[in-house]
């Protein structure tokens, strides 16, 4: 009977173990909705983070690529200029100048993530069009053996230009330049200056990328 008794007290210890322990390994496996949020947060944050050698080659390649688009625009018209500034309040050469300054380094900050997000696959994509073509590979293998990154960070600063031209000019300045300026200008404006437009920030992109593969180099 005392055996009997002893096996039976066991179990039920066992049972009231089991009981008690069951909740807590649920709960631990459980985490609360805003602690899942609060982690994919601090991991996008941690996919953001730059080394302050790349922003600098950023905004070293923004203000140099905005004095080239800025040139761009003014050979073509003058008038053009004087219409970003005014987009800022200020519709003169100084104020368009200072404006396309102040765009060229607020659009060269993000180049840093498109380039560490983009840069494996389109190396990858480069090399297998120039193993099929001989024209490219002679034309790339001298580029590549004397600044890699630089070459490879201009094209897809190119890229990146034409994309930012093509929104700004097409589509966010006609949609602005009515608020800041009552200037009634259509939507998918592609005219000559349209065109110019988004050549001039072609231009930009590949300046950014070329600065900012060579500082990053030296």
């Amino acid at each position: 009977m005392a055996d009997g008794d002893t096996s039976a007290g066991h179990d039920a210890g066992s049972s009231s173990n089991a009981d008690t322990t069951a909740p807590t390994a649920s709960t631990d496996a459980v985490e609360p909705p805003y602690r899942i949020v609060l982690n994919s947060i601090d991991e996008w944050l941690a996919s953001l983070e730059f080394s302050v050698r790349e922003i600098e080659a950023a905004v070293a390649g923004g203000l140099a690529g905005g004095f080239q688009a800025a040139l761009v625009l003014q050979l073509y018209d003058t008038d053009a200029i004087r219409r970003v500034g005014g987009g800022f309040g200020s519709p003169t050469l100084d104020g368009g100048w200072i404006a396309m300054f102040a765009l060229g380094v607020l659009f060269a900050l993000p180049f840093s993530l498109v380039v560490s997000r983009s840069i494996d696959s389109f190396v990858g994509t480069v090399m297998a069009l120039s193993s099929r073509n001989e024209p490219l590979r002679r034309l790339l293998t001298p580029l590549l053996k004397r600044s890699a990154l630089a070459t490879t960070t201009f094209a897809l600063g190119n890229g990146y230009g034409i994309v930012v031209g093509a929104v700004g000019v097409l589509f966010l300045v006609p949609g602005w330049l009515p608020v800041a300026m009552g200037v009634s200008t259509p939507f998918s404006n592609a005219t000559v200056a349209g065109v110019v437009g988004v050549l001039a920030w072609a231009i930009y992109g590949g300046t950014i990328g070329l600065v900012y593969g060579l500082i990053l180099e030296s």
